[in-house]
């Protein structure tokens, strides 16, 4: 509710400041007289160019300000997240203010003719060279927005931050940051905000940017005494009851976002489980794919299943650091045991 009250007076009051621009210039220009203030008009024909580009940006941004909710309440039933709804709107933003800018531009090179093309030329140098950095920003959201690095709602991994893209502007994006030091990837309550210039400068990991769903796997040592063969029948046993059925019924749907037929053959479809030595145990390691928003759930149900059904089995110990002191019955009375 206070964030639908937020929307509303941002819209407001840009629309204010839009309608309170206009009165100034048309008070300014002497066209409109107000009752009891001296007239004292102001030559702005020399600045013409730039009032028609400020009109052009405020009323733009008054006008998307007050479209959003009504583009909100359009389309809420019939699209089912609402990150999804802003998404589109977004887009329809990006062609309205691709179309106010080129409008400003025109306006720009029109009055640059007065100015001549020297001092333009000197002007837009200096003007490159000092906004370096925000035009990388500005040109790493015009490959993010057309080659649909990601949207809003994606998670998304950047700059050595994870997090839930709420917000994209021309300059950054920001991420309400998921992972870290927490278990299960589970929302740490910042935000980030990262410059559009790292879709350039790194690399950018989408988790949902086909499907939300993400391999995950789960390591468990056993002792070399134990049982590893029933070790691991059990752990597949353990999976088929968490999610062995969830993996089949969307299995088709991962299939038709591969983008070769031969990956069905490389990626795993169903949990397995992977072999390999230790120091002091055989590590067994389940592997399965799970969503991504429920990551820790998925891992803690299995931990417990496989608790449980290892505890039935005395043929099955779980390995982890301890010593165990052997005693030397051949050394003489009185020698220190051998630790081992």
């Amino acid at each position: 509710m206070r964030t639908e009250s937020w929307r509303k007076a941002r819209a407001l009051f840009w629309f204010g400041l839009t309608v309170a621009f206009v009165l100034v210039i048309l008070v300014w220009a002497g066209i409109i007289d107000i009752p009891g203030v001296p007239a004292s008009p102001v030559n702005i024909a020399g600045y013409r160019s730039w009032v028609f580009v400020i009109l052009i940006l405020l009323s733009t941004k008054a006008l998307l300000e007050v479209l959003k909710p009504v583009f909100r309440m359009a389309l809420k039933s019939h699209v089912r997240y609402e990150a999804d709804i802003f998404a589109y709107f977004q887009g329809v933003s990006y062609a309205v203010w691709g179309t106010a800018l080129g409008l400003a531009g025109y306006v720009i090179i029109g009055g640059a003719q007065e100015f001549g093309f020297l001092g333009t030329a000197l002007v837009s140098a200096a003007l490159i060279y000092v906004m370096q950095e925000p035009l990388l920003n500005v040109v790493g959201w015009i490959i993010l927005v057309t080659m649909r690095v990601y949207k809003l709602g994606d998670r998304i991994e950047m700059n050595q931050s994870k997090g839930y893209v709420v917000e994209i502007t021309p300059m950054n994006t920001t991420i309400r940051e998921f992972g870290g030091g927490l278990y299960g990837d589970g929302f740490t309550g910042r935000y980030v905000t990262i410059p559009n210039s790292h879709v350039l400068k790194g690399n950018v990991f989408n988790y949902t940017k086909d499907t939300p769903f993400v391999w995950d796997q789960l390591l468990v040592s056993v002792t070399y005494e134990s049982d590893h063969k029933l070790a691991e029948k059990l752990m597949l046993e353990a999976a088929e009851d968490v999610v062995g059925p969830m993996m089949r019924e969307n299995r088709n749907l991962l299939r038709s976002k591969y983008e070769f037929a031969d990956l069905s053959d490389y990626i795993s479809e169903e949990p397995r489980v992977g072999w390999s030595f230790a120091d002091s145990s055989v590590n067994l390691t389940l592997g399965y794919f799970c969503p991504v928003f429920a990551k820790g759930h998925y891992r803690t149900r299995l931990v417990k299943r496989i608790i449980e059904k290892f505890g039935e089995e005395p043929s099955i110990a779980f390995a982890y650091p301890h010593m165990h002191m052997v005693a030397d019955v051949a050394s003489p009375k009185g020698k220190l045991p051998l630790a081992r």
